[in-house]
């Protein structure tokens, strides 16, 4: 019962981490366009309301799910009688999950002091990455053995291409 229990905690902290991820990473971009517009007063009240929403998301919902995730995902490990070689390429994936995670954090503290660099354009590629991201972790958890690494490879090279296609048509239509 505790195994199962851990289970439902990890998963719910996976769905609310990502959720946070995909989200912070979207006011990023509504940060960066506002900082374009020309009325400065605007400008400033736009930027300001994003900041606070971006504050209270990383404090309130990110941070805390990833913690949430961590427990309940450790909790598991102590469980398992054997670990098997699928979880040792999900904890490589959970480490650059926890490196993206630690940039928006810096992303959101540079966007605070107005300091941010990275335009609409990069922060869309950024939020890709958490999709890939997603879709690899899932894609070990659920297939463990029965996916090779060769095709797990290939398959995230065919998503990060179809996603980066699609990026280019959206920008494309904005611009119609």
């Amino acid at each position: 019962m505790g195994f199962l229990v851990a289970k439902v905690v990890h998963f719910v902290g996976v769905i609310s981490w990502f959720a946070g991820l995909f989200y912070i990473v979207r006011l990023f971009i509504y940060h960066a366009e506002a900082g374009q517009r020309d009325d400065p007063k605007e400008r400033d009240l736009l930027q300001a309301q994003l900041e606070l929403m971006a504050a209270r998301l990383w404090k309130i919902i990110t941070v805390p799910a990833m913690l949430l995730t961590f427990a309940g995902g450790l909790t598991m490990v102590f469980m398992l009688p054997a670990i098997g070689a699928w979880l040792h390429v999900k904890f490589a994936l959970l480490a650059a999950l926890v490196l993206y995670t630690l940039q928006c954090g810096r992303l959101r503290k540079q966007q605070l002091r107005r300091a941010c660099d990275w335009g609409s354009g990069k922060l869309r590629m950024w939020n890709e990455v958490a999709t890939l991201l997603m879709v690899a972790i899932v894609a070990v958890a659920v297939m463990k053995t029965a996916m090779s690494a060769l095709w797990g490879a290939l398959s995230m090279a065919v998503l990060g291409v179809v996603l980066m296609l699609g990026i280019r048509l959206y920008a494309k239509l904005r611009r119609a």
